[in-house]
């Protein structure tokens, strides 16, 4: 199991709370249930995450970069994205709005020809500090219960 030290309160008491219970982890009926989705968030939003796990790699224990939380939180947003279309996710007006647009801005940095191919690069780049900015707001708002 990987450390969830690293992990602000609320993802790691909700993974506690599916260790406890693990019938929890079958339920997506709710926004809050997509912890992967909300920990994706969390790791675009954290310059300091970013720094110590995609650019120092100092834990062997945790294997992530740009190209891994940005595929995962594509491939996750788009499929509540739709979910939420279809009446099948529960989530505010405003969690949808935010996480629609966080899409968008990650969709659009992903695909430029002018982003930085390393790590590094990409969490000093400017337009990446934006769309990190902007993750704190999406992640606080998805994570109101």
């Amino acid at each position: 199991m990987r450390s969830r030290d690293y992990l602000p309160v609320f993802l790691r008491e909700k993974y506690e709370e599916i260790d406890e219970h693990p019938e929890l982890n079958e339920r997506f009926e709710k926004i809050s249930d997509f912890l992967w989705l909300i920990q994706c968030i969390w790791s675009i939003s954290n310059a300091d995450y970013q720094n110590r796990i995609w650019v120092k790699h100092e834990t062997l224990e945790i294997i992530d970069s740009y190209d891994d939380t940005t595929m995962y939180f594509m491939e996750d947003s788009d499929a509540v994205l739709s979910g939420r279309d279809a009446g099948r996710i529960e989530m505010t007006d405003a969690q949808y709005t935010y996480l629609k647009k966080l899409n968008e801005m990650v969709e659009a940095y992903d695909t430029s020809q002018e982003r930085p191919d390393e790590d590094k690069d990409i969490v000093n780049d400017p337009k990446w500090h934006e769309i990190r900015e902007y993750s704190k707001l999406v992640y606080n708002e998805l994570i109101k219960e």
